[in-house]
């Protein structure tokens, strides 16, 4: 098929899929249609061999009860602190199952809002007074409303309670949100580093080695225009990352840097749901051999 001709389809395919038809499709066919259209090739579940397919592969197959606790932001904190420490807990504000005003009124001038059920539901408050209650009462509403398992077929949220958790805001010397350090841990080991920088407004990403070594690699953001210096406590993150993922096959484990001290972002059991394409594609299948099912 011509390239053109197959964007299309694709495009068409993504339009009818999030249009209500992916609500009445299995765990199974909607990885494969979403896979398809997101990753850009057919999704192998018989011999995976791909990251994402065998991503794909332990979300359908795999239900390791630690995942249940990797995924909820309450629970997490208490597995964190057996593994390595409460040191490298970022402090707890707040965890309620509705934000109201005399919970905002308790809060600091600024902190970060997160949903405890799932990825993406996260707002940086760096003013308080500078932003309304109402708007942000609408906006925790709306997570507390929503099924994230069920949107994302992600098994591992199904039941996480529904909460809103405030957390102290990091920021850097500079006043700027930190570098973020996810480490891709296969049985146990940190294989691959992924950078994340300028998150919320000119994003960019880099992936290296465990010996900080940049990969020639993009991940749906531009790389960095500029050299990232090699974290001078970068071995004790891999030892925090590497004691984390110790009950796991395969892991992403989010790391902040600020000013030397290490604290601990969240465990992520399937990055991307699973959906990731990588530029050059031959590279999801060099990580794929790391991960033996």
């Amino acid at each position: 098929m011509p390239s053109g001709l197959k964007h299309i389809v694709r495009s068409v395919t993504r339009k009818i899929f999030w249009g209500g038809f992916h609500k009445i499709l299995s765990d199974r066919q909607y990885a494969k249609i979403r896979y398809w259209f997101d990753v850009g090739r057919p999704l192998d579940l018989r011999k995976p061999s791909a990251l994402t397919e065998k991503i794909q592969y332990l979300k359908l197959n795999s239900r390791n009860p630690s995942r249940k606790i990797a995924a909820n932001r309450l629970k997490v904190r208490d597995y964190v602190g057996e593994k390595v420490g409460e040191e490298y807990l970022i402090p707890l504000l707040l965890q309620t199952d509705e934000l109201n005003i005399s919970d905002w009124e308790s809060l600091p001038g600024r902190f970060v809002l997160k949903g405890n059920h799932g990825c993406g539901m996260v707002k940086l408050i760096f003013d308080k007074s500078s932003v309304e209650f109402e708007e942000i009462k609408k906006l925790t509403q709306s997570w507390l409303n929503f099924d994230y398992a069920k949107f994302g077929r992600e098994w591992v949220y199904k039941d996480v309670p529904r909460k809103i958790v405030v957390e102290e805001l990091l920021t850097s010397s500079e006043d700027e949100i930190p570098e973020d350090y996810k480490f891709f841990c296969f049985h146990g080991r940190v294989e691959m580093i992924q950078v994340d920088m300028g998150r919320f407004k000119n994003q960019r990403r880099n992936l290296y080695n465990r010996d900080f070594q940049l990969f020639d690699v993009k991940c749906l953001y531009p790389n960095s225009e500029k050299k990232i210096t090699k974290p001078q406590n970068l071995d004790e993150m891999i030892d925090v990352a590497e004691r984390l993922a110790s009950e796991f096959d395969f892991i992403r484990v989010d790391l902040y840097s600020v000013n030397g001290k290490i604290y601990f972002g969240e465990l992520t059991n399937f990055p991307g749901n699973g959906f990731i394409a990588y530029q050059p594609d031959s590279f999801d299948f060099e990580l794929g051999k790391k991960l033996k099912l």
